[in-house]
């Protein structure tokens, strides 16, 4: 695989594509599929239509061949019963584990581990620039999913999975502190209300802030990862399904196809 071909954000930045964002392609009666999805935890969003047209799809040509189902997940924690509750979990990748486990194809989770992705942008960033943008990530997810949770709650519910990876043990989340590293980097006060600003501040597509150097910079490593483990299984004889964010389906479509050319 040739990931060079892997397209910058400046280029990704010009290209208009629809999500979900779906190609397929194969070699030699080996399959690779590719999901690029809507990041979403609604079962009844309508792109499910589509995830099982093409995981169907994909099992019917790969019948009694090795499959495999790589997801934008690191880890799962909970256990559920049916795909509803995979998907109120983990999202669309929460459809890929179910079907996964149904079908006895290998599971793999694609994305790096937090400590690998801060080991990595320890060598540009401050520990207060990377959590001010992991956290402000997190606010997003609070804001379209509070669950009757107050934003003081939830950002202490956040504080152990930062501390260990971050090695900073004294490590305490509160809006308080963020507010301050906040404060530091944009001269004014975070307003927590305002769901336009989370995403700006946090988009790798366009630069305006240190907090879109960080999200270009973990996305790209994330790309390389996801590549490398795609081109380890393909390379080993498996027939792939992909489940991941329709803009990392379009960055890694040129790679990707160089693997199977």
């Amino acid at each position: 695989m040739n990931k060079n071909l892997l397209i910058s954000y400046d280029a990704y930045s010009k290209i208009k594509h629809e999500a979900p964002y779906f190609y397929n392609l194969n070699s030699r009666k080996q399959y690779l599929y590719y999901f690029g999805s809507n990041h979403t935890h609604d079962s009844q969003h309508p792109q499910f239509d589509l995830l099982m047209e093409k995981l169907n799809e994909f099992f019917s040509v790969t019948e009694n061949k090795k499959r495999a189902i790589i997801v934008e997940r690191e880890h799962t924690s909970n256990q559920c019963g049916n795909i509803s509750q995979y998907i109120f979990f983990y999202g669309e990748s929460g459809a890929g584990i179910f079907y996964a486990n149904q079908t006895n194809s290998t599971l793999i989770m694609g994305e790096p581990s937090q400590k690998e992705i801060f080991g990595y942008l320890l060598n540009s960033f401050s520990k207060e620039e990377i959590i001010l943008f992991y956290v402000c990530h997190d606010i997003k997810h609070w804001q379209k999913n509070k669950r009757n949770r107050s934003i003081e709650t939830f950002l202490s519910e956040q504080t152990k999975k930062y501390r260990e990876p971050l090695n900073w043990q004294e490590l305490e989340l509160n809006l308080a502190f963020i507010n301050s590293i906040y404060l530091k980097m944009f001269g004014k006060d975070l307003d927590i209300n305002d769901e336009k600003l989370f995403s700006q501040i946090t988009t790798p597509v366009t630069i305006k802030s240190k907090l879109n150097e960080i999200s270009r910079s973990q996305s790209q490593f994330r790309n390389e990862y996801i590549l490398d483990k795609i081109e380890k299984y393909w390379n080993e004889g498996y027939n792939i399904f992909i489940i991941y964010g329709a803009g990392h389906a379009v960055m890694q479509e040129p790679a990707i196809r160089s693997l199977v050319s």
